[in-house]
């Protein structure tokens, strides 16, 4: 056990105000482990369960649990004398992928039980008392550095019952709690809403520019334009002048097998192709990488594997990525300009027009577009000139579009720190929350 000297260091906490005490997490909880809950146990109606998966969720505001966040299991596969989760307990998830998420968990502030599931720990209350104050106090990084200490260098973060028996927690007196609480979900409250507003502004962006996009590589500029009707099953007109094509008379796939170690690895993310980041320990690893294939500057490669998650970017850099994405180039640049044509594969994407050409099951997450549906994927042909306005016209667009969302993230990031900074203040005593 550590020692309270060590605890009460200004590390983690500092001063103590005076009539707050500093306690073991054991002397006010008991812990316990969840039940074993995979995917493919899920089921619409049944027992509710909490996993690790809804700990970490987004959706989860450490403050409260909400229909969101539960999911079922069959009645009977609940183990018997599993301890439920009721009002006034944490939820706790047992694994994360970073250090960030160690210590994420869910604050039971309902009358309904809720089981404990995958890779989780349940801390039950000794008393039954309102522990709402705790729920934010365990939201900071401040107390969540007893735990993250000894979770270094690993590339799976392990939270057990020996990491939470070793923390101590800070209990104000009674009326001094529901203050801070009170003082909390009002300024939170605030935020909370700010930040939706600004999220909201975000989607619409992202609407607009997803609306843009599709019009500008499917109608063109002009609007005088006269249209004809096209043999695209996903498009019904396209102005007159403009042809259409398969894909395999447009690009050509290519697969060059790298042969060698010492390349550059690219990853295909949502933010584009980008060189592999072996640091995080996030993503999957192959023991050799001399089997993966070739990546040369201008060259498009796609992520078809997987069309809900997957992306499709033109390459900057020289580099090797998996031999199970497609990489491709232009046959000719006379007829087809790149940057039009990326677009028009992105918005295929976005406006999942591909999943018309793809073999899967959507709703399991893998819908593949096969090497022949690929080749004989049908596109609109503008003239040559025609593809460089629009892709000129939709990158002074798309640009200014893309600040005014970075502006928008940037203050919800602000904001999210601002809140931090509420939270740490109010549970540790350095503000006063009797005007709440």
């Amino acid at each position: 056990m550590r020692t309270r000297r060590e605890i009460n260091s200004a590390e983690w906490f500092g001063e103590v105000p005076d009539g707050w005490n500093m306690v073991p997490l054991p002397r006010l909880f008991m812990s316990s482990k969840g039940m074993t809950v995979t995917r493919a146990d899920l089921v619409d109606e049944g027992a509710p369960v909490v996993n690790y998966a809804q700990v970490h969720s987004k959706l989860n505001n450490r403050f409260g649990i909400h229909e969101e966040l539960i999911k079922h299991v069959p009645t009977g596969m609940v183990p018997k004398g599993l301890k439920y989760s009721e009002k006034g307990s944490f939820i706790f998830a047992c694994t994360s992928e970073d250090l960030a998420g160690c210590g994420d968990c869910i604050y039971n502030d309902s009358e309904r039980p809720v089981n404990p599931g995958g890779d989780t720990l349940l801390l039950s209350p000794v008393d039954e008392v309102e522990n709402k104050y705790l729920a934010y106090l365990f939201s900071t990084d401040m107390w969540r550095w007893q735990i993250r200490r000894d979770l270094i260098d690993v590339k799976v973060f392990h939270v057990n019952q020996g990491n939470l028996h070793e923390t101590y927690v800070t209990v104000p007196p009674c009326d001094v709690q529901r203050r801070i609480v009170s003082y909390l979900d009002e300024r939170c409250a605030a935020i909370d809403d700010d930040v939706k507003k600004r999220q909201k502004v975000i989607e619409r962006l992202k609407e607009y520019k997803k609306s843009l996009i599709a019009h500008a590589v499917t109608k063109g500029l002009d609007p005088t334009a006269e249209m004809k009707d096209s043999d695209i099953k996903w498009v019904d007109q396209i102005p007159s002048n403009w042809q259409t094509s398969k894909l395999k008379a447009l690009f050509q796939i290519t697969k060059r097998i790298a042969g060698v170690e010492g390349l550059t690895v690219l990853s295909i993310t949502q933010d584009g192709i980008r060189p592999k980041d072996f640091s995080t320990g996030k993503g999957q690893f192959a023991e050799t990488y001399s089997h993966y294939q070739l990546v040369h500057p201008g060259d498009f490669a796609m992520n078809h594997m997987d069309l809900l998650t997957g992306w499709v970017d033109i390459s900057r850099y020289e580099g090797v990525t998996s031999p199970d994405y497609r990489v491709f180039s232009a046959r000719d640049l006379a007829v087809s300009n790149p940057s039009y044509y990326l677009y028009l594969f992105q918005m295929c994407y976005l406006n999942r027009v591909f999943f018309g050409s793809a073999n899967g099951v959507a709703d399991k997450g893998r819908m593949r577009l096969q090497t022949n549906a690929f080749n004989n994927f049908v596109v609109p042909l503008p003239p040559l000139e025609e593809q460089k306005r629009i892709a000129a016209y939709l990158d002074e667009r798309c640009v200014a579009i893309d600040e005014a969302i970075s502006r928008q993230e940037q203050l919800i990031e602000k904001l999210g720190e601002y809140r931090k900074s509420v939270i740490h203040h109010a549970v540790t005593g350095k503000i006063d929350c009797t005007e709440a």
